[in-house]
């Protein structure tokens, strides 16, 4: 365990620290919205899509054949990464060319995608 950061112990019946830990603690909401990040991310075609969406833009027909996956597979996944809050999309006439809402999701990707190639 080289690297490791030197933990502060606390116990309910020594030295505790509660009310350090309580106030470190990440709001609701921000919880919720990295418990959102975490389930999107559970999926691998979902991941696939997210990889494939970091430096484009790309419509249900193209990220189809990025896939290879029909249309209403892809379609499904894309409306969990919109509930999810994870993509959006811009229309353009008929078409809905997807992408990443936020860019803390592509440091995520990044850092998870070299932290695996070491």
């Amino acid at each position: 365990m080289e690297n490791q950061t030197k933990l502060i112990r606390s116990c309910c019946e020594g030295v505790s620290f509660i009310t350090d830990i309580k106030e470190a603690l990440p709001n609701d909401d921000l919880l919720k919205n990295i418990s959102n990040v975490t389930k999107a991310m559970s999926d691998p075609t979902r991941l696939k899509i997210l990889y494939a969406l970091m430096d484009y833009e790309i419509c249900v027909g193209e990220m189809v054949n990025v896939l290879n996956l029909p249309q209403s597979h892809v379609s499904h996944q894309l409306k969990a990464l919109r509930k999810y809050g994870i993509v959006d999309f811009n229309k353009e006439k008929k078409m809905s060319f997807y992408y990443i809402k936020d860019e803390y999701v592509r440091e995520i990707l990044t850092l998870l995608l070299k932290e695996k190639e070491v």
